[in-house]
């Protein structure tokens, strides 16, 4: 049997700050992925043109705003095996791509693998690695009945890609990483991997309240699509709970702030 392969899709909006070590960190596998495309959805800063600066990255371009909608440009060019699919603020460790495609060499029936995270840019990183795996990993996890995707750090085999690809409900304002992972459940397993672990930005966690509602609510509508009522209901419920975590944000943005202004 051929070795698989692998292509990384990053959709990008105005990443001139981060594009450029998650590049370098794309540089620097030990197994180089077939492609590399950055998705330009619209950004009006310097992404590009510090994207275009590496040889291995193809720049497409996708003009309806929204991540789900860059993320299916990139995933439909892609001619690999595996669809790796990370944010532009994803630093990956140097084995990413080598130990993603040996899992799915591993198991024939493996749709989709998705990994931890580590956050590099707040003060309050324990807290925020919790929160992570409480809320997504473990209770994501238990309220669907299985593992579920995260948009920063997942592939999915290109094969379960283009049969969920036109049952996609394409709406800005749900979760596709979410989507994905109820259309995928059916195809195939769905693995969550300990050691798939990436790090990246937790910048969204300094947004207002109003704004960390309603993008949490995201989530909810695509629980309220595709999953029993049920476990909507619960999942609302679980979810509602993060509104206790707010004050710790406050605080991390606070620390940040002094952090900056005493250098």
């Amino acid at each position: 049997m051929n070795a698989l392969m692998l292509s990384i899709v990053i959709p990008a909006y105005n990443e001139e700050f981060h594009i450029k070590a998650c590049l370098d960190a794309i540089a620097l596998q030990t197994v180089a992925p077939k492609e590399v495309f950055v998705v330009d959805n619209n950004s009006t800063d310097t992404t590009v043109k510090i994207a275009s600066k590496y040889s291995f990255v193809k720049i497409l371009r996708e003009k309806q705003q929204g991540q789900v909608f860059a993320q299916r440009i990139g995933f439909n060019a892609a001619k690999s095996d595996i669809l790796g699919r990370i944010d532009a603020d994803t630093l990956l460790p140097p084995d990413w791509v080598e130990k993603v495609i040996k899992e799915f060499e591993s198991d024939s029936y493996l749709v989709a693998v998705t990994g931890d995270a580590e956050p590099y840019d707040i003060p309050l990183k324990e807290i925020a690695e919790i929160v992570f795996r409480v809320y997504h990993v473990y209770g994501s996890r238990w309220i669907a009945g299985h593992p579920m995707l995260w948009g920063a750090n997942c592939a999915i085999r290109r094969s379960a890609w283009l049969k969920i690809d036109n049952l996609m409900a394409y709406r800005y304002n749900f979760w596709e990483d979410y989507e994905m992972s109820f259309l995928l459940a059916p195809l195939g397993r769905i693995k969550f991997l300990p050691s798939l672990i990436v790090s990246c930005s937790f910048r969204s966690a300094h947004k207002s309240l109003l704004a960390q509602i309603e993008y949490h609510f995201r989530a909810v509508r695509t629980f309220w699509l595709y999953a029993h009522p049920l476990r909507t209901i619960i999942f609302f419920l679980v979810r509602s709970t993060m509104v206790l975590i707010f004050p710790f944000a406050m605080l991390d943005r606070t620390i940040r702030w002094f952090q900056g202004s005493n250098r």
